[in-house]
């Protein structure tokens, strides 16, 4: 099952795309994956919002039976900031550019797929093996 949400690319789109993956993940039965899933999603986001000029921004999230995956989508492929497969030294000493190294360090798996129009970027969070696995949604609200 995916979800879909699409805003502009502004300023306050980090924390709304945050707070609905966070409640989705919740309202699915996923709340033990949700600390990880709001911090890589918000650099996501904040990456798409800071480093281009794409008018929309467009997050989906799909459920598989032992893992969730949470997909940036935006419309500037030309601007796509250097990806680092893993934490880069010189990063570790600044204020910023740690956004891909944490999503690196918190996701299963991650990735980055561009083509002529539009740049994808996402992450891959497992349940944890013979652990925690998905249960009843959350409905205490």
């Amino acid at each position: 099952m995916s979800y879909r949400f699409t805003g502009p690319n502004l300023p306050g789109l980090a924390a709304l795309a945050r707070h609905w993956v966070v409640d989705l993940l919740r309202q699915s039965g996923w709340a033990f994956l949700v600390d990880r899933a709001e911090l890589c999603t918000s650099e996501l986001v904040t990456n798409a919002h800071q480093h281009t000029a794409s008018p929309l921004i467009t997050i989906e999230v799909s459920f598989a039976a032992s893992s969730v995956t949470v997909c940036v989508h935006d419309t500037a492929p030309s601007n796509t900031p250097q990806i680092r497969p893993t934490w880069a030294a010189p990063y570790a000493l600044t204020c910023e550019g740690r956004g891909l190294g944490l999503v690196s360090v918190l996701a299963d798996e991650w990735s980055a797929v561009c083509d002529e129009t539009s740049k994808s970027v996402w992450f891959t969070l497992n349940a944890p093996p013979g652990g925690e696995q998905p249960c009843a949604p959350d409905r205490r609200r």
